[in-house]
């Protein structure tokens, strides 16, 4: 029984360890703030799950209790493998990547972790404990959030939305939800149990809850901000209508007033200029004003014509991008340029899963809240809490996506209420049992079993890491160390294929530039560079990235007519995307063909006439390729609006020696921006460059009279 203890310490061990991963941030991996935290995840959840296992198999105590809650799990994770097998990029569906560190792996990870917690942790203490190991964590974060706020910490992204550990201001916003909830919910539970110590009670957990609410306002993440607020509303009327007469009703009426007060107000002052110097409150304040709202409505209205094409199995994980690409929105111009998430939780499992992968996710969500409302198990208190939590993180999920902290905490309520829910439930397969003598047998099986598995899974993975990692970095022995590793990163068949095949070709498209470099090396370097993005496109023929990738490459080699082929594919792919079609006529004009050019362009600029890039190459174009009508036409329109002023235009008429034309353009926006200096500049040296000298050394000499601050240039 020595050992069963061990064991079972181990697993214990390993379970109140994981509420501290989000403390982890490893600099020597590639993406520090996720990739750490995942593979950490995954490792020790191959150790408990192995050592869980032999508890199972030698005592019927450690087995989850049958419960509708693991059908639905499981059935999902079924679901998911099956539409990830017959998906469009069946290695990355798997695996996904660094970026994201998702995939079925991860799913299945996730659903061991499930089962773990409910059948090791089936006590009321012991759960307590994890909470408030989880809730101590969350303070940890807090104060280390709050010293970002206060400028004594650099906030990782930039900005000034606080991150803390996540690297991420919406991963930060969803965790601190959680645990504003958790916390609740034990200071409910502790007003009722200890009336004597209230006031305690209410200092600590108050405290937390104050703490954990403030950096999650200043994460200024809409979603998590506007999903704490509306479940905290649901648990307020849920109490209400629970127990209309008792003391909690009207603290709950009370509260809710007050969020109907704060509201209103909140409407009449938004659009007074104090609301817009605070960033939460000013993202609030212009939800449905600006891009990122419509972004997420394009990206949905995408979402559903993939789900139409395969609405049964859907794409497999990971393969929206293929979606994305295929039934781009022209007005996603202003976004970035490869979306590989919807930002709506419905359509994200639409596209991974088809609708049976939809299905069996959200009933992950209705037997959870099933189980929570069935029987007695949990107090009115607690059942309003709980369901305001799962409302608020569906609500936060309408909006953006899970990651590896938002499901640790996800599955460990599911976990949670399942315990709960089924304590008086037998556990599976109670009658038999492994005998006692062969423990150690067991326990030496396991021990193998969980090394191969976390082997398999993670070594190759954490070594294309860092071997992506050698390749990027810089060298004393030069640039072959870097074409090394990027060799042996691109060899490995693990997490980091895209990544390491990507940065392969960015590194090849920067060394061929180079004029340094020996030919032997540059060659080198885009052979297998080309060869490796040449396989990538091959598994995944959906995705426009990997042959745009391949065109960019073979343009800067000079390899003309194979960059035409490349560009031509991803542009099959990918037929709205203007950035493909800039691409595309760039490499129309180096190949001398400047009709097609400037029809690449005009039909990047036809798919939205707003997208300034698309404009001012098609004007450049029609001025390169001497077709004057239609640039004057444009460039008259472009004039009044103050967009012809630029550096690409201004070339192509250079080209033709047409400076006159340039000093028109530049004229004109310096009458609309007079303190534009470097504007001023560009006008004077194009007179110079047109001979007029002395209009040069005028505007030179306006420049150091009006703007005193330039005399020195």
């Amino acid at each position: 029984m020595t050992l069963e203890k061990a064991l079972r310490w181990v697993v214990v061990a390993g379970i109140f360890i994981l509420p501290f991963l989000v403390l982890y941030v490893s600099k020597s991996l590639f993406f520090p703030f996720i990739t750490g935290k995942n593979f950490d995840f995954r490792i020790i959840v191959e150790i408990i799950t192995g050592g869980w296992l032999v508890l199972a198999l030698v005592n019927p105590a450690y087995r989850p209790k049958r419960s509708w809650l693991l059908w639905a799990f499981a059935a999902f994770v079924i679901f998911i493998g099956i539409s990830d097998i017959f998906g469009a990029y069946p290695h990355k569906s798997f695996w996904s990547n660094y970026e994201r560190m998702e995939g079925w792996v991860t799913l299945a990870h996730l659903f061991a972790y499930f089962v773990v917690m409910q059948s090791v942790l089936t006590t009321e203490k012991l759960w307590k404990q994890w909470w408030h190991t989880s809730l101590g964590v969350s303070a940890l974060v807090g104060v280390y959030a709050l010293f970002q706020l206060l400028g004594f910490i650099t906030i990782n992204q930039g900005g000034i939305r606080l991150d803390a550990t996540f690297g991420n201001s919406t991963y930060l916003g969803v965790y601190m939800m959680f645990h504003i909830f958790i916390a609740a919910l034990y200071l409910s539970r502790a007003w009722v149990d200890s009336p004597m110590r209230r006031g305690v009670h209410a200092s600590l957990y108050g405290g937390l809850i104050a703490l954990d609410t403030l950096i999650l306002f200043f994460t200024s993440t809409r979603g998590a901000i506007l999903g704490l607020v509306g479940g905290a509303f649901l648990a307020a009327l849920i109490l209400i209508v629970l127990a209309p007469r008792s003391r909690v009703a009207w603290r709950a009426g009370a509260g809710i007033a007050v969020f109907v007060v704060l509201a209103g107000a909140f409407w009449l002052v938004r659009d007074q200029a104090w609301v817009h110097t605070i960033e939460p409150l000013h993202r609030l304040a212009i939800i449905g004003d600006e891009g990122v709202p419509d972004a997420r409505e394009m990206n949905w209205g995408m979402a559903w014509e993939g789900f139409k094409e395969r609405p049964l199995l859907g794409w497999g994980q990971e393969n929206y991008a293929a979606v994305f690409d295929k039934y781009y929105d022209p007005g996603m111009y202003e976004q970035e340029p490869w979306f590989d998430r919807v930002h709506n939780i419905i359509f994200d499992w639409l596209i991974a899963g088809g609708i049976l992968g939809l299905l069996a996710y959200l009933s992950i969500h209705i037997f959870a809240l099933f189980l929570l409302w069935k029987n007695g198990a949990f107090a009115p208190y607690e059942r309003a809490i709980v369901t305001g939590l799962m409302a608020g993180y569906f609500f936060y999920l309408i909006f953006t996506f899970d990651n590896i902290t938002s499901y640790l905490f996800f599955v460990a309520l599911l976990a949670f209420i399942a315990v709960r829910a089924h304590e008086a439930t037998p556990p599976l397969f109670a009658t038999s049992s492994l005998p006692p003598r062969m423990l150690p047998a067991a326990a030496g099986g396991a021990i193998i079993l969980a090394c191969l598995t976390a082997w398999f899974v993670n070594a190759d993975a954490i070594a294309q890491n860092r071997l992506i990692i050698r390749g990027l970095s810089t060298h004393a022995s030069g640039v072959k160390e870097n074409l090394a590793a990027f060799k042996e990163a691109v060899a490995y068949r693990s997490v980091g294929d895209q990544e390491a095949r990507e940065q392969f070709s960015q590194a090849a498209t920067s060394i061929i530039r180079v004029q340094e470099q020996p030919l032997e090396m540059k060659e080198e370097f885009l052979r297998t560079a080309l060869t490796s993005m040449g396989e990538l496109a091959a598994e995944a023929p959906h995705n426009a990235r990997f042959p745009f990738f391949m065109g960019i490459l073979l343009d800067q080699a000079g390899a003309y007519e194979d960059a035409r082929a490349a560009l031509g594919k991803a542009h099959e792919l990918s037929p709205g995307k203007q950035s493909i079609l800039i691409e595309y006529g760039l490499n129309a004009f180096a190949r001398g063909e400047n009709d097609e050019a400037v029809g690449y362009f005009k039909q990047a600029y036809d798919l939205a006439p707003k997208f300034h890039e698309a404009e001012v190459f098609y004007a450049a174009a029609l001025v390169r390729a001497g077709k004057d009508a239609e640039a004057d036409a444009l460039i008259a329109r472009m004039i009044e609006a103050d967009t012809a002023a630029d550096a690409r235009i201004a070339s192509a008429y250079a080209v033709r020696n047409k400076y006159d034309t340039i000093a028109a353009i530049w004229s004109a926006h310096i009458e609309k921006k007079p303190d534009d200096v470097e504007a001023r500049f560009v006008l004077a040296s194009t007179y110079y460059a047109a001979g007029n000298t002395m209009k040069a050394l005028q505007e030179l000499e306006a420049i150091k009279r009006e703007v005193p601050g330039a005399a020195a240039q």
